[in-house]
């Protein structure tokens, strides 16, 4: 009888041992990240004190085909110290619908929920083509919106990232367009220029969209025009 006993408690404790393992193996397991080219809101972890900053924009604002903090928000948030949600949608634009159906105005509805402190929207190529009339009523009234929403958040405009060869004349247009909106709610403009304009070894394969030194590019000269301005909040 003792014998059995003793068998007995052995074979708990093997039990609980196995279960022991069982769930440090769960708890171990690999996160999966979204991968760079789906095109689905990400927000950072948290931090205490840590401005939130949000993106709004197309594929070159999410960085398609590149590691997410590779990306130029990405890089521009981490340059700052900010948190950031970047809720860029590939081939969106104001007007233009991206690979999931969506427009601006959906990352601007997303955006309306959240509590930022910077509202970063990039023009885009990607409306280029669409009617301007149309272009400039989406813009207007998309800042407007924001504007309403967080009278004290800064709003933060940048023209669009062309590519490689020459910009057409629309991309101008385009963002002359953005430019307005966003002087138009008191936000504060950048005007980026070109960088990627005869450097074909700073984007990918489609020389549309930069790759990681393209993107850092990109990045650097956002920097360099938010440099001198007053950021605290």
């Amino acid at each position: 009888m003792r014998l059995s006993t003793r068998s007995l408690r052995l074979a708990v404790l093997a039990v609980a041992a196995t279960a022991t393992i069982v769930l440090a193996g769960c708890s171990s397991a690999t996160v999966q990240r979204p991968v760079a080219a789906v095109g689905t809101p990400v927000a950072a972890p948290q931090g205490a004190h840590e401005p939130l900053l949000v993106a709004i924009g197309d594929s070159i604002a999410f960085g398609k085909g590149v590691a997410r903090d590779e990306a130029w928000p990405a890089r521009v948030a981490a340059a700052h110290g900010w948190r950031l949600t970047d809720l860029a949608v590939s081939g969106s634009g104001f007007v233009k619908k991206g690979w999931n159906g969506t427009t601006y105005q959906d990352q601007v509805d997303t955006a309306l929920t959240l509590h930022p402190d910077f509202i970063l929207i990039a023009a885009t190529r990607n409306d280029r083509d669409q009617n301007p009339a149309l272009v400039e009523q989406k813009t207007s009234t998309m800042l407007d919106a924001l504007r309403q929403q967080f009278p004290k958040v800064r709003i933060i405009g940048t023209t669009a990232i062309w590519g490689s060869d020459t910009p057409p004349a629309t991309i101008t247009r385009v963002d002359a367009i953005m430019k307005e909106a966003v002087q138009g709610v008191d936000g504060t403009f950048l005007d980026v220029g070109f960088p990627l304009v005869g450097h074909r070894e700073l984007l990918q394969a489609d020389q549309i969209h930069p790759n990681s030194a393209g993107q850092k590019a990109v990045a650097n000269v956002i920097d360099s025009k938010l440099a001198p301005l007053n950021l605290a909040l």
